[in-house]
């Protein structure tokens, strides 16, 4: 699972807070939910119930119509309800919460006389745990789909970003164990290299085999080669294309693959707004900087004109100290008295 924010937990609740995860066997087992423990509370009182399905502001859930809670609930269907939830975390410990309910629908499951489909309507937010479990879920599957054909290639920091030991692996063709090297990884197939001739692999079905570190799981992951080229410069190893079978690929490697993709596409994100903040910050320091020199320049400016006027003043002060001692400027002409 990927290390998630708050921020990141309110978008999963407001993306896909109205979409229904319907709770068949591979999704109890992908979610990691124990069923036996799901229960509905009401006036002190617990009762067993199978989840039907899920939503992040509803729940589906079958109850016995023998059962004291399905009677508590027609004799009032506005009594205080609530559904716990139980699922086990990556050290298979529980992990229950309870969320408060309304009934708003109450109908026959499959036309049966003793069962019955309730209909829970969520009067909070649901806890976080529910949030990230059934949000991830459908962002899994969403990118499953839209983002199948985008492709991993297999390095040091994707190795240990996707949680895999090394690049070597096992591949088994046709029932065949043979040794190979990832190339790339996607949603919906692998790129390996491995020793073998062309011809001879392409449209064989393969098992290739992967193991997790995160979570100690092996997994297999049935496909077929579409094609197969040599590698350039060998005539004993080709580089082969699997395609997955879409029904079998494990919900755990879809996590891993999708955990890396939006850590991956949540880093660009994060150095694009870490780059405009570093280019923003660059310009406001080169804009400081020419408001500074303007300044100067305007001080100095001001300054100098300063100088000037001073001058200026000192200059028209001496010529009026000149003329009111009687003193005529070098080069004027008066007229005599005698004259």
């Amino acid at each position: 699972m990927s290390v998630t924010t708050s921020h990141h937990i309110s978008r999963y609740y407001d993306y896909y807070r109205d979409k229904e995860i319907v709770f068949t066997k591979a999704n109890l087992k992908s979610l990691r939910i124990d069923p036996r423990q799901i229960y509905l509370k009401s006036n002190g009182g617990q009762w067993p119930c199978i989840i039907n399905s899920s939503s992040l502001q509803q729940a589906k859930v079958i109850v016995g119509t023998s059962s004291g809670i399905y009677g508590t609930i027609q004799k009032n269907r506005t009594a205080p309800i609530s559904i716990r939830y139980c699922f086990f975390d990556q050290n298979n410990e529980p992990i229950q919460f309870s969320v408060n309910c309304n009934v708003i629908d109450i109908k026959p499951f499959q036309n049966s006389n003793e069962l019955a489909m309730l209909t829970l309507n969520f009067t909070q937010r649901p806890p976080d745990d529910l949030i990230l479990r059934i949000g991830e879920f459908i962002e899994v599957n969403e990118n499953f789909q839209n983002r199948k054909e985008e492709r991993i290639a297999i390095n040091e920091n994707s190795l240990r970003l996707l949680n895999i030991p090394k690049e070597e692996s096992y591949i088994f063709i046709a029932g065949v164990p043979r040794k190979c090297i990832l190339k790339d990884l996607s949603f919906g197939g692998a790129k390996a290299m491995l020793v073998g001739i062309p011809k001879f692999l392409e449209n064989k079905p393969v098992d290739l085999r992967l193991f997790f570190i995160d979570t100690n799981e092996k997994i297999s992951l049935q496909g077929v080669i579409k094609n197969s080229d040599f590698l350039p410069g060998r005539k004993d190893i080709s580089i082969v294309h699997i395609e997955f079978v879409p029904d079998e690929i494990p919900m755990t490697y879809k996590f891993h693959i999708n955990s890396y993709i939006t850590s991956y596409q949540k880093q660009l994100i994060q150095n694009q707004i870490n780059n405009k903040a570093a280019a923003e910050k660059a310009e406001a320091e080169a804009a400081a900087k020419r408001a500074a020199a303007e300044q100067k320049v305007a001080e100095l400016a001001a300054a100098q004109k300063e100088a000037e006027s001073q001058k200026l003043k000192a200059q028209l002060s001496a010529a009026a100290g000149n003329s009111v001692s009687g003193q005529v400027p070098f080069g004027s002409t008066g007229t005599s008295a005698a004259n």
